[in-house]
């Protein structure tokens, strides 16, 4: 339950306009039909459109009407290549923007254009998976890594497949709220980033400029590595820094 109304509430918050936005999802074969099945429920219920400021709504209008044709493009990829509309699908008329209704795809395969291209619309397609090797392998099977999650009851086993997954951020049973974690770095991997962008003491120093300095107080005329050199104090030179550096 917790599991289907997270995948829900991630691919579809802000129109799933969200760069950490659940774009894909591999559940284990076991329970593909169960998960799915409460997927569909919970992505049924989500009300659309655009009345105000103080309306009942989940789902808000696409940025633009590019964004529509993209995530279009997507669904009609899928289900050209076998997968299965189970929910949503259409564009809705509710309001002066652009509105999509929130969808569920089943049946996918990595060879669809919306499990290998970022699609940033309320899509959530899900593929079964024989175990948690396979989800992992095609989970890093990927240009993007900004944030993934895993789902279980086992919360240790949880970690371990999370730090295999090749992400800048990973949550066990939640997702996306990392990014709210002050204390937590934030950034991504691959296509996703270059590093730490905000976020714990790491992300702060990224928007420092660091200066390294070295200061002599002893006052001496001249060092041992200065000029004049010759072979003796360049062996001695060497043997020490052999004394210092050797492994």
């Amino acid at each position: 339950d917790r599991a289907a109304n997270a995948a829900a509430w991630g691919g579809g918050l802000m129109t799933g306009q969200v760069c950490m936005s659940v774009e894909r999802v591999y559940v284990e074969e076991p329970v593909a039909e169960a998960f799915t099945n409460k997927l569909v429920e919970r992505v049924r219920a989500l009300r659309v459109g655009l009345n105000g400021a103080d309306a009942e709504i989940d789902i808000g209008p696409f940025t633009s009407p590019r964004q529509m044709e993209i995530v279009e493009r997507h669904v009609a990829d899928a289900q050209a290549k076998g997968a299965r509309l189970l929910t949503g699908g259409t564009r809705r008329g509710d309001g002066p923007g652009c509105f999509y209704e929130p969808t569920v795809l089943a049946g996918v395969d990595q060879n669809m254009l919306i499990m290998q291209e970022e699609t940033f619309g309320p899509v959530i397609p899900v593929m079964a998976v024989r175990g948690a090797e396979e989800a992992l392998r095609l989970a890093n099977d990927s240009p993007y890594g900004l944030n993934a999650s895993v789902w279980t009851r086992d919360i240790a086993r949880g970690i371990a497949l999370a730090q295999r997954i090749e992400s800048g951020s990973a949550c066990v049973n939640e997702c996306l709220l990392s990014a709210g974690v002050p204390e937590l770095p934030f950034g991504g991997v691959k296509q996703s980033g270059i590093g730490t962008r905000h976020g714990g003491a790491e992300g702060l120093r990224q928007f420092c400029v660091r200066q390294a300095m070295l200061i002599e107080t002893r006052k001496r005329k001249t060092e041992a590595a200065w000029f004049p050199y010759s072979t003796k104090r360049a062996r001695q030179l060497e043997r020490l820094i052999g004394l210092m550096f050797r492994w």
